[in-house]
């Protein structure tokens, strides 16, 4: 398996990015960096230590966003891995959902 780890800090940080939107890696595993702004194609997302003071509401769900969820591959996951389930965690899933359902509705994205 290819894979490669990235951190804020990491002087390889674009190219490592930019290696992963290309295919050249099945696994990328980050810090927080990634929660906005990128997308890549046939992932999906495991944060762990979810119930981390770090992970907030938002930046829960800023991450689970990363998962691709269009084109042929539409069926990408999100998995929390956690030892307590935080408020954080209760209210990312909720709004998640909450998003998701709006979205099906509004035809954006096809039915589960």
């Amino acid at each position: 398996m290819k894979l490669a780890t990235v951190f804020s800090q990491d002087q390889e940080r674009l190219i490592k990015v930019e290696n992963m939107r290309a295919g050249k890696y099945q696994l990328l595993l980050t810090t927080t960096i990634l929660e906005r702004g990128v997308t890549f194609e046939k992932v999906s997302v495991v944060v762990l230590q979810a119930s981390h003071r770090v992970f907030k509401k938002s930046a829960l769900v800023q991450i689970a966003g990363r998962a691709d969820r269009k084109g042929e591959y539409n069926q990408a996951k999100v998995f929390f891995a956690t030892s307590e389930m935080t408020t954080a965690i209760k209210g990312a899933i909720k709004e998640i959902n909450e998003n998701n359902r709006q979205a099906r509705e509004a035809g954006l994205i096809d039915a589960l």
